[in-house]
């Protein structure tokens, strides 16, 4: 964790609106590099006590773990980013922390309909900000399919997000950006392309024994095929984009590293 993250923290509590604390964040990064933390299987390949040793020596790394990854980064992670998805689930996983920052998305009618979930299920939440497209749309209007990058820009100009469909487009990347990161590695992005291919790096307990969830080659695929534009976008802004993960199958033209020590 970054030094000043348990005080940016106190900092934005005080703060009324949600606008307002992401107005706050701004640019507080400026020129570190965002580690996002995706759930993806090959994140089991790295001792992750070794990993907050790591972490927890380097005032350069912002860590960033996605949903369940925060177990494995723990009080050395600068941001949790969540979904409300993970709550509807019931996952028996302790998303509690002191210092870190909790950034969620939201789809509006889970903000109508249940913004005391936020704060009632021991999940408490920071920031949170709408997922202002979904499921009023289709698929091909994601993020993904679309390659749209642009939209990034909004979670800091209009204060909302656009449906990805994964958080790591919707909302990790986004925030990255916001905070001033110019240098962006994105840890366990594995993607699922057969049957045979692990999840998450946890067992889901929601899932029945032997089940896994069903793939969806197409979006899959739309991730991998968005991931050569988004190369592209990351160039010409000068903004780097590295990845760690054994198996993933974005872009080649991506820095792949070997280890946590290499970032």
């Amino acid at each position: 964790m970054i030094e000043i993250t348990p005080k940016l923290k106190s900092d934005i509590q005080q703060l009324e609106s949600c606008e307002e604390r992401i107005d706050h964040l701004k640019d507080k990064y400026f020129d570190k590099t965002a580690v996002i933390l995706l759930t993806g299987p090959s994140l089991n390949d790295h001792d992750h006590v070794k990993m907050r040793e790591i972490f927890s020596k380097r005032d350069d790394l912002v860590i960033m773990p996605v949903k369940q990854a925060y177990n494995a980064t723990l009080e050395t992670s600068d941001f949790h980013v969540m979904n409300h998805w993970n709550i509807d689930k019931k996952t028996p996983f302790d998303y509690k922390s002191k210092d870190t920052i909790q950034f969620w998305n939201c789809t509006l009618s889970f903000l109508q309909n249940h913004i005391d979930c936020i704060q009632d299920n021991g999940h408490p939440c920071d920031i949170w900000i709408p997922v202002v497209n979904y499921p009023y749309i289709t698929r091909e209007q994601s993020i993904q399919a679309t390659c749209n990058f642009e939209l990034f820009w909004d979670l800091g100009k209009e204060y909302k997000s656009w449906w990805g469909t994964s958080i790591t487009y919707s909302t990790a990347i986004p925030l990255a950006l916001h905070i001033g990161c110019r240098d962006i590695v994105i840890v366990a992005w594995d993607l699922k392309l057969t049957p045979e291919t692990a999840d998450h790096f946890y067992k889901d307990s929601t899932l029945p024994e032997g089940k896994a969830v069903p793939i969806d080659i197409k979006e899959e695929l739309e991730v991998i095929e968005s991931s050569k534009k988004l190369y592209d976008w990351f160039k010409n802004l000068g903004i780097r984009i590295r990845v760690l993960s054994k198996t993933s199958p974005v872009d080649e033209r991506i820095e792949r590293l070997n280890s946590i020590e290499d970032i």
